[in-house]
């Protein structure tokens, strides 16, 4: 954790005096890794490396920055969105912090979950909670998940989950993903910055989100890619409701007003879920941050839940992806998971129409 916390301390545009000789490092790698970049993206174009082509629609969603966008809430919207329109999509993820040396794995048959977070990790598991009738698999190549896929599901669409980089497998359609405040990062290309690749990769993408749109401002980052303008959807996540990890029970947002509550998550944007409890107007006596994909322990939760208990909290409140780690940890306070609804605020009819076409 701390190796993170310094990492962004060194990219910060506030960074220390004594972090600028480790940022001008950064930076001569970063410069390495802008050519390795631009080979990749050549060598597929020249068709020095193969792009295969599943015989089903392909739908990619993605981002160029390091960490979240609210790529999984997203992809689950999708998924619901072709399922209630008659089409049978299974969704394909890189299985990020799962232990499976599998190079297909089948979390979700469409029927019932299979894999253990552990073994598939933590976000596939939790989509196959909210998204039990569709099919999930992980491996890393797309194309070999997706032939399985077309061969035992019978599906007609595949949704990659954190796809635009992978430009191994042709797609239909290309969906990037930006953060409303900050697209780009700090603009740099890591090790340098948060961005995956350069910026003007942007233009690859069919059709452009900003998420965490909070309803004013614009995207300057976009508008000077985009000059010529660009119709982009916009998007936020609203806390629809809270989930017993006990018994499954539902609770609304309201009846959390002015309570005091303990928090806790392990995912690339805490500040975001912060805000999202701020908004239910709950009164946060205790919050703490873990790593992205942070792996819980007894005397972990132990410590956290004592310090929440000390602080006055009434309840713990975490993620949805957080609660597929620790359901079977013992608490004594009530712990709930947030119920997450992402909303289109613009550009929804033109999506769809994109999307089921």
């Amino acid at each position: 954790m701390w190796l993170e916390n310094f990492f962004y301390q060194v990219i910060s545009p506030e960074r220390k005096f004594y972090h600028i000789p480790v940022y001008f490092a950064l930076k001569i790698l970063s410069i390495f890794n802008y050519w390795i970049c631009q080979f990749r993206k050549e060598a597929y174009r020249w068709g020095l490396f193969p792009a295969r082509k599943l015989n089903c629609r392909v739908i990619s969603v993605g981002n160029l920055t390091l960490g979240g966008t609210g790529k999984t809430p997203f992809v689950i919207m999708i998924a619901e969105t072709l399922r209630g329109n008659g089409k049978k999509p299974a969704i394909l993820s890189r299985g990020y912090g799962g232990r499976s040396q599998e190079k297909v794995n089948v979390v979700c048959d469409g029927k019932k979950i299979l894999m253990s977070p552990e073994m598939a990790g933590d976000e596939p598991v939790m989509m196959a909670q909210r998204l039990q009738n569709i099919p999930i698999l992980t491996g890393p190549d797309r194309y070999l998940t997706g032939r399985y896929a077309i061969d035992h599901f019978a599906i007609d669409t595949l949704v990659l989950d954190d796809g635009f980089q992978h430009l191994a497998l042709q797609r239909d359609l290309d969906i990037l993903l930006c953060d409303h405040k900050r697209p780009f990062g700090n603009g740099n290309l890591f090790p340098a910055g948060e961005l995956r690749e350069p910026a003007k990769e942007a233009k690859r993408a069919d059709k452009i989100c900003v998420t965490r749109y909070s309803g004013k401002g614009k995207t300057p980052e976009l508008d000077k890619l985009f000059p010529g303008g660009l119709q982009t959807m916009k998007s936020s996540m609203r806390l629809d409701a809270l989930i017993s990890l006990k018994n499954g029970d539902l609770r609304e947002v309201s009846s959390i007003r002015n309570k005091p509550i303990a928090a806790f998550c392990g995912i690339a944007n805490p500040e975001d879920f912060h805000r999202i409890l701020e908004e239910s107007s709950a009164n946060i006596v205790h919050y703490y941050a873990f790593p992205d994909h942070y792996e819980y322990t007894h005397a972990v939760l132990r410590a956290f839940e004592k310090k929440a208990i000390a602080a006055g909290a009434e309840m713990i409140i975490v993620t949805e992806k957080d609660a597929v780690k620790i359901s079977a940890e013992p608490f004594t306070l009530p712990v709930y998971k947030v119920f997450l609804e992402l909303e289109i605020l613009e550009g929804r009819e033109n999506f769809h129409k994109d999307l089921l076409d």
